[in-house]
């Protein structure tokens, strides 16, 4: 049965209705803002990495010159020696992170420059609940270089587990 209403269908008077609410209901949204980065991406090369040293504090550093660097460097026990620098067109981040056990590791994802801020992203992996891992204290470490800049830096750490399982 097919009401009406003033002479027009119920059916399309509920229909209008909803379209009114639909309208309404998303009219009224503010559009979606776009951010643009601006951010200069950094060209970095790694010159070393390795898993043990003498600090048991987390190391998140910027060496600027060589003599700064000579005893930065000595923090940590490379896999194989350093590669050089010259420090009159780059600079070194070393970053070394105190764990109780094996199986970690730093990998520098990013060197961006903004606004006189130089952001190093990196990701320390950790061993998932499925990895055995020898039980020995570890300072996994990443040192890199990269173009000389001016300005404060920061470092970002995102942390992601990683499974053993096959």
């Amino acid at each position: 049965m097919i009401k009406y209403i003033a002479g027009v269908r119920f059916n399309a008077v509920v229909t209008s209705i909803a379209t009114v609410l639909v309208l309404f209901s998303t009219g009224c949204e503010e559009p979606a803002i776009e951010i643009e980065d601006h951010s200069e991406s950094l060209y970095f090369e790694t010159i070393g990495r390795g898993q043990t040293g003498d600090g048991r504090d987390v190391v998140e550093v910027v060496a600027r010159d060589a003599e700064s660097w000579a005893r930065l460097s000595t923090s940590v026990r490379p896999l194989a020696p350093f590669k050089k620098v010259d420090f009159s067109q780059a600079m070194v981040a070393l970053i070394a992170i105190p764990t109780e056990s094996g199986g970690y590791s730093i990998e520098v994802e990013t060197v961006e420059s903004l606004d006189g801020v130089i952001t190093i992203s990196y990701l320390l992996s950790e061993p998932g609940t499925d990895c055995i891992t020898p039980t020995a204290l570890a300072l996994p470490s990443q040192a890199v270089f990269f173009k000389r800049e001016e300005g404060e830096v920061r470092f970002v750490r995102r942390t992601e587990d990683y499974s053993c399982e096959m």
